[in-house]
Formats: C-alpha cells, structure tokens, sequence
C-alpha cells in the first residue's frame, strides 16, 4: 500500500506544480488509482452520479446568488451609511465598519469572497480618504469576510453537511456561537490597538447625538429581513436549506428591486456569476469525489484509523496534529478543495477518537477561514487586493491580517477545550 499512497501524492501535487486546475488533477489522481488498483474505469460513472446526485447540494447556488443580488443591488453601501455614526463613537472608529459590517453580511451572503469584495469596494475608499491605517483597513476587510464560513446560512457548512451526512440546520446553528466569538475579538483587538496607537485613526470624526447614531440603524431592515428569509424557515423546522435558500433568493430579488439599485442587467449578471461559482464547486467536488472513491474502495482511511489508534498519545494531540495539517494545506489549497480531498480520511478519525460531527464541521471551517488569508493561495488576499485597486500587495494584506488569524487561533483552541460552546446551540434548537 506504501506504493498506493507515492503514486497519489506524485500524481496529484506533479499536476499542481504542472499547473494543472485543481478539480483536474484530483480527478486524474483517483482515474489512475482506480484503473491500477480499484476495479477499474467503468466506476466512473458511478461516482460522477453520485457526485451530484447530493440534494443538499442544491442550497449553496441559492445563497450565493442572495450575496450576489446584496452586492449588486446597493444595499451593502446603505449599511455602511447605517452603521458609520455608531462606529465613529467608539475604539477604531470607522474601521470597526468592516467587522460589523462582515458580521451581518455573513448572515446573507454565502461566500466568503462576495463579502470581502462586497465590504471592500464601499469601505476602502471611504477609510483611505480618511487616512486609516492601510495594513488595518485591508486587514480587516481580508479576515472578517471569512465570517460568511461560520455564520449562518454558510455554503462550507451545506458542503460538509452533505458530504458526511449530517443536519444542515444543526451546522447553521453550531456556527453562531464561534463566529460572534470571533467578531468580538476581532472588534475588541482594534479597540485596543486603536486605544495605545490612536495615529491608526487619524480622522476626528464629527461626534453626533447618541440619539442620531442609533436612529440610522433602522435602514438595515432589508438586510434582516433577507437574514430571516434565509435561515428563519430552517430554524423555525418549515423548509430545509435548499427551500429557504429559494425564499432568501425571491426575497432578495423583491427587497433589491423595489428598495436597493438592482436591476434586470445587474440581476442578470448576479444569475451568471452564480453560474460560475457553483460550476467552479462541482467542477471540484467530481475530482475529488472521484479521488475519495478509489483510496475508500482500497482502505487507506482505514489504515490510518489502525495506524493511529497504535499510537500511545492522547486524541488532543492527534486533533492539534490534524490543525496543523489544514493549516499546511490551506497555504496550498483553496477551501472546497482541501474539505472534499481530505474529509474521506480525516473523518473517521475525529470519530474513531468520539468527536462530534457537528463540532468538526465547525473547526474545519474555522481552519478553512484561516486558510482563506494565507498566501500563496488565499482567496481572500487575492479579492481584496483585486478590490483594493493597483498599488496594493499581498504583503500589505497578510500583515494587516496577521493579529486577527491569532485572534481566530484563540476561538480554535477555545471550542477545542470547550466543545459545548459549539454544540449546545444546535442541541437546544436543532437536536
């Protein structure tokens, strides 16, 4: 089996440095061990159905296309008008914009790179003429977009779900708890930078009655209202996830039309890139599906649950080891790509040593999030560079983001101690 295990690594990471896409190399990777060793190429048909043949698939379109319609349709930017006189009261000031604003954009949007591109192209202009601190503004703007992972309704949550067949709403709900954690820091970290460096806010913003800063909120009931529509049926146990994210589409289209700038051209444009980020998921998920299939049908996730259960250490020490293994790939790998290759082994570990499901399904995605502001790969780096306009580095970006992925290691070593902070949520709603 040591040879099954060298022609996998060799095939799939020679293909990767060949530049070969990635859903490409993982599904030759699994072609070449099936027709070697699992039975052969007639399987692949099996597997290519059974790939897409995944209901729960069905929601991730759904609630992309929602962030899509909120980016397109001017809403994101009536928030940013909403929350600015609140924000400019407190530590940070304005740059606490881009976490507020990311925390309720992850509560619509189901991408994490529609809600850094979404907070970016309003939030940087408004902060750069201010004279913000450039690394913190991009910093962020880079990290709190990554809250659409954890806070419901996730497209990485309605993945792992369907992939290890586990409830959806229970996901939705175990990811509250974590990704307000998250948010705090993230707020309480500019306050208190904000506090021992005020040059980070140069900008005295004009103060304005408590009253008039609280008054502007009430614009942001298109979002909530958009919130409720996505997650509410799920919640309150009337439509699974594909049908609320049906209801969260038709809402969006209604509020963004009749209350934001959207538009048939603009609505059109949402429908298209939808189109080609769920082509981009299954693309990715038939190659890797194709690859798990054939080290499944060989045992390897079976061999390794054998080889570790030989190993005289405690399941915290195999759990950091498995953190650090996502950590190491997500410089390497975009995020569906990294769940779907590897959940196949890593799965029947965490329960082989009496895991949750649910609370594992929360962790990967918080590692995802981290990996999602790593470099060379890192998405988000990437949007918010593109977003940011010329000038502006990788570099720039990943220092900015540096304190808060330790802010996100501090949750992760949390709910790793604590495990009820992730689960007690969905046993008291969902269970």
């Amino acid at each position: 089996m040591t040879l099954v295990w060298l022609v996998m690594l060799v095939s799939l990471f020679g293909l990767l440095c060949l530049g070969v896409w990635i859903g490409v190399a993982l599904g030759i990777t699994g072609i070449i061990i099936m027709h070697i060793w699992g039975g052969g190429i007639p399987l692949l048909g099996g597997v290519l159905w059974s790939s897409l043949n995944i209901y729960g698939l069905t929601a991730v379109p759904a609630f992309c296309f929602v962030g899509e319609v909120i980016l397109r349709s001017g809403l994101s930017a009536k928030a940013f008008e909403s929350i600015s006189p609140l924000a400019a009261r407190v530590p940070g000031k304005l740059l606490q914009v881009n976490i507020v604003l990311c925390t309720i954009f992850a509560a619509v949007f189901g991408s994490s790179t529609a809600c850094a591109a979404a907070v970016g192209s309003i939030v940087i202009p408004e902060l750069r003429q201010r004279k913000y601190n450039e690394e913190l503004i991009l910093g962020t703007i880079c990290v709190a977009g990554t809250l659409a992972f954890m806070i419901p309704p996730s497209s990485q949550f309605v993945l792992y779900g369907s992939l290890v067949n586990v409830s959806i709403g229970a996901l939705f709900a175990a990811g509250v708890v974590p990704g307000l954690m998250m948010s705090v820091l993230f707020m309480g970290y500019l306050g208190i930078k904000a506090h021992y460096n005020p040059e980070i806010t140069p900008f005295e913003e004009k103060r304005v009655p408590f009253k008039q800063t609280i008054l502007p909120l009430l614009k942001l009931w298109p979002l909530v209202l958009i919130m409720i529509a996505c997650v509410g049926p799920i919640y309150a146990g009337l439509a699974t996830p594909t049908e609320s994210g049906g209801i969260g589409a038709i809402a969006s289209i209604i509020i963004g039309l009749l209350f934001g700038k959207l538009r048939l051209k603009s609505l059109w444009q949402c429908v298209t890139e939808t189109t080609k980020v769920t082509c981009m998921l299954f693309f990715i998920i038939i190659g890797a599906m194709a690859m798990s299939t054939a080290v499944s049908q060989l045992g390897l996730p079976r061999q390794v649950i054998e080889w570790i259960g030989k190993l005289e250490v405690s399941p915290l020490v195999i759990m950091a080891a498995i953190y650090l293994l996502y950590i190491i790939l997500g410089c390497l790998f975009d995020g569906i790509s990294m769940m779907v290759m590897t959940l196949p082994f890593v799965f029947p570990i965490v329960l082989h040593l009496g895991y949750d499901a649910i609370w594992f399904g929360v962790m990967m995605c918080l590692l995802i999030e981290i990996g999602m502001v790593t470099p060379p790969v890192g998405m988000n780096l990437f949007m918010v560079q593109a977003v940011a306009g010329e000038g502006t580095t990788i570099g720039q970006i990943f220092r900015g983001s540096i304190p808060f992925v330790v802010c996100s290691l501090i949750v992760l070593a949390i709910i790793t101690i604590y495990p009820a902070v992730v689960t007690w949520l969905p046993n008291l709603i969902v269970r």
